[in-house]
């Protein structure tokens, strides 16, 4: 028990407020309690009964007397009616950065509401303000109003369990923009996945289909093997085309009744074709196409027969 009253000790109570000058030792904890002047504050009932219900509503019930700024909301229940502060991160993050104090000094931050809403006697701030309760509400008012009032000492201050933990970003970004932003991106990433599937499932047809064909088709299993046949076939095809060409050439030549073709050999290099009843002076005649196109021949004649020869 002393041992937990010692920690408890080392938590020194910090009034905040922007006209106040504060003194701070970089090596303390604080528990910080925020002036009237950084909050605004109702007591209302309302037939709700849980707190996160209220909190849901609660800044229509501010619209019309909080200037423009991005706010967040803390609901206190007591008894059958609720307490509903609203309050600036951005204002107060900035306020503690310029009194020198750092984040990670706080304890934990509360409103003067709890800190004081016992108050027998009105404190004064500074020489123009001073707090006191009205209607259970602690409020800030002209010093000028009262009489003998004392200055408010840390120290008195009660720590309270009813702490608030601000947002860095939410003077960036309200909350509403915020959620849809999230909607979206979660939209987004829903049809990313959508199409990573689809696409994976369309990999993996073709890949499917892939095997399939090269078992097939009997395929080798790398590309430079396939492109080597391939490039073989090419080959082998130009080829047959050259040799169909030049049969077709043979067929379509001009022969007089009495010129015949004996035989056709080929011998995977060269066409070999004998030709029958043709003389010398009318090869020129029989040959034409290929003199036309410069394809080169090999004649021979043979027997008052003429063979002739071209490479395929």
């Amino acid at each position: 028990m002393i041992l937990f009253l010692n920690f408890k000790q080392k938590v020194k109570r910090l009034f905040l407020d922007p006209e106040l000058t504060v003194s701070v030792d970089s090596k303390e904890k604080y528990q910080v309690v925020l002036s009237p002047s950084l909050y605004w504050i109702k007591r209302v009932s309302l037939p709700l009964k849980y707190v996160h219900e209220v909190k849901k509503i609660a800044h229509t019930l501010f619209e019309e007397i909080l200037p423009a700024g991005n706010y967040n909301y803390y609901v206190y229940k007591d008894k059958n009616e609720y307490f509903i502060f609203a309050y600036e991160d951005s204002k107060i993050l900035s306020l503690l950065h310029e009194k020198g104090i750092s984040l990670t000094q706080i304890q934990g931050i509360s409103f003067a509401q709890f800190a004081l809403n016992d108050l027998n006697e009105n404190l004064r701030i500074d020489e123009e303000r001073a707090l006191c309760v009205e209607d259970d509400i602690v409020v800030l008012l002209p010093a000028v109003w009262f009489k003998d009032l004392k200055e408010v000492q840390n120290d008195t201050l009660k720590v309270s369990q009813q702490t608030i933990t601000l947002e860095h970003f939410s003077h960036i970004i309200d909350k509403k923009t915020l959620y849809t932003i999230m909607v979206f991106l979660f939209l987004f990433i829903l049809l990313l996945l959508g199409e990573y599937f689809y696409f994976f499932k369309q990999k993996e047809q073709l890949k499917s289909q892939k095997e399939q064909l090269f078992k097939h088709y009997k395929l080798k299993p790398t590309l430079m093997q396939n492109r080597a046949i391939l490039s073989s076939y090419k080959k082998e095809d130009l080829k047959q085309q050259k040799l169909r060409k030049y049969i077709n050439y043979f067929l379509k030549a001009n022969m007089h009744t009495n010129e015949k073709i004996i035989s056709i050999e080929y011998d995977g290099l060269k066409l070999s074709v004998e030709l029958k009843g043709v003389k010398k002076s009318d090869l020129k005649r029989i040959l034409s196409l290929f003199y036309k196109e410069k394809i080169p021949l090999i004649i021979k004649r043979k027997n008052k027969r003429s063979i002739v020869e071209v490479m395929i």
